[in-house]
């Protein structure tokens, strides 16, 4: 099975995808997210994984805006501790790092650790914490350092030279698998979906009281602008239920008549909480 991800071998979708389809997997690396869901509707692989939000960021809104383009389904999703490290070429030390590489938010959520051990070395942008490590790994100077997962040490043969330097430890990425079929497992117990209300006042509160009424709990409400219809929102909810449970089928049957353009992008099992 061939899956399409974001990034390099090691990179946290790499994880992500082995988490979710086992290391015998193959992985399909794209330079970002429109060509993940390019390649799997143009059929150059079988499922793909992308990042769709994080606990501290939030929302990845472009990738939302792409599940809203394409017609694909969300099959599953796993979500992924972000542990960072700093990694160099064997012999470099702290007191050796001039240089820093990593993907922008890998280096926010450094900056603390940087500031205080590493306040004179340059940071530099890359577009994936994989790609920086194996760039810091082909130069071999004791000089550069990569910030990335500790599954990339040992990928591109670097060392850790300090553990867990995030901000924030309890910082999670949700990830989530997409298909071109839409297969609903009896084990589904999450589904999300979305939807336009009309603009009346109101509108938006009866859709969300149909689902309090079937006891039904939102685990996420997003709102997205409508390309071409200024001022105008789409809307993106999560709920933890399956399509086939008799409370979301007596919803989807009355949530036409306080919703238009309804389409459910995927029903699956939750997803668990692993540890890169």
């Amino acid at each position: 099975m061939k899956i399409a991800i974001q990034g390099f071998e090691a990179s946290f979708h790499s994880i992500a995808a082995r988490s979710l389809y086992g290391n015998s997997a193959e992985l399909l690396f794209c330079k970002n997210f429109k060509e993940v869901f390019s390649s799997l509707e143009n059929n150059n692989c079988d499922q793909a994984v992308v990042a769709i939000e994080n606990s501290l960021y939030g929302s990845i809104n472009q990738v939302y805006d792409l599940l809203i383009k394409h017609d694909l389904s969300i099959t599953g999703e796993v979500y992924e501790q972000v542990g960072l490290h700093l990694l160099a070429a064997k012999g470099a030390n702290l007191h050796s790092i001039t240089d820093v590489y990593s993907q922008a938010p890998a280096l926010g959520e450094s900056e603390v650790f940087l500031d205080t051990y590493l306040p004179d070395a340059e940071r530099h942008e890359h577009p994936d914490t994989a790609l920086a490590a194996k760039e810091v790994a082909a130069w071999g100077l004791s000089t550069h350092a990569a910030i990335a997962s500790e599954a990339a040490a040992s990928y591109y043969h670097l060392e850790v030279i300090s553990r867990s330097i995030e901000t924030h430890h309890q910082n999670y990425t949700r990830f989530i698998s997409l298909s071109k079929t839409n297969k609903v497992g009896n084990a589904a117990n999450k589904t999300s979906l979305t939807f336009r209300t009309a603009d009346t006042p109101g509108s938006l509160y009866a859709v969300l009281g149909l689902f309090a009424n079937h006891s039904i709990n939102l685990t996420k409400l997003e709102s997205r602008p409508i390309i071409g219809e200024a001022w105008r929102y789409m809307y993106y909810i999560d709920f933890n239920q399956g399509v086939t449970h008799i409370n979301t089928k007596q919803v989807l049957n009355e949530l036409p008549k306080y919703a238009t353009e309804i389409r459910i992008l995927g029903s699956y099992q939750v997803g668990i909480f692993e540890k890169s």
